[in-house]
């Protein structure tokens, strides 16, 4: 399974966000989008996955699917958690099958017992990105996409919550993107450069 971006141009309030912008997404492959805020990882991301049509260039798929659609396990820059209600709450509200057990045994993981219990609103930055991590990878999909999942994370969180999306993933596809080069290994870095 291969999915083409080929020569995508997108524009987002009169500037241009992406400018010819090509990449192949392979099945079992690591990407990361790495550059300055503006310079179109987002953007990219998103036509990637559909929420956006590009203004020219097109989006392709080679291969079998079993599906007309395909599904992404997301975790927005800007997140999307209801800061109001729990970890556990914002966990199983991913996916309609999601148990509370399952919830709990995750989580668990990275949040003690009193920080699963509090609203996600209360947290530090860095332990509401991996409640999104979390949520993120209880939904079934057929890739991972990140942006910027280890904002304000500790350099220990940040290797945690990378080995579990590692454990997580499987062969999918994963595309992350980040303002900071990467320590992780196994990525296929694409350097992304604002337009004028």
């Amino acid at each position: 399974m291969t999915i083409y971006l080929e020569n995508i141009t997108k524009s987002c309030n009169g500037t241009i966000a992406l400018k010819d912008f090509s990449l192949s997404v392979e099945e079992g492959r690591m990407y990361a989008l790495v550059g300055p805020a503006g310079s179109g990882k987002t953007t990219a991301l998103k036509i990637f996955m559909g929420d956006l049509k590009p203004d020219s260039g097109t989006v392709s798929r080679m291969g079998d699917y079993k599906y007309p659609t395909l599904q992404s396990a997301y975790v927005s820059q800007e997140g999307h958690l209801n800061p109001k209600k729990n970890a556990v709450w914002n966990v199983r509200k991913a996916h309609r099958t999601a148990s509370k057990g399952r919830a709990i045994e995750e989580l668990s993981r990275f949040l003690s017992e009193e920080e699963q219990k509090q609203p996600v609103g209360n947290l530090s930055e860095g332990k509401r990105r991996i409640v999104e991590i979390v949520r993120a990878l209880f939904v079934p999909a057929d890739f991972i996409v990140l942006d910027e999942p280890f904002a304000g994370m500790s350099a220990e969180e940040r290797e945690k919550s990378f080995g579990y999306i590692l454990e997580k993933r499987g062969t999918r596809p994963l595309l992350l993107a980040s303002r900071e080069e990467l320590n992780e290994k196994g990525f296929r870095v694409i350097h992304m450069q604002e337009h004028p």
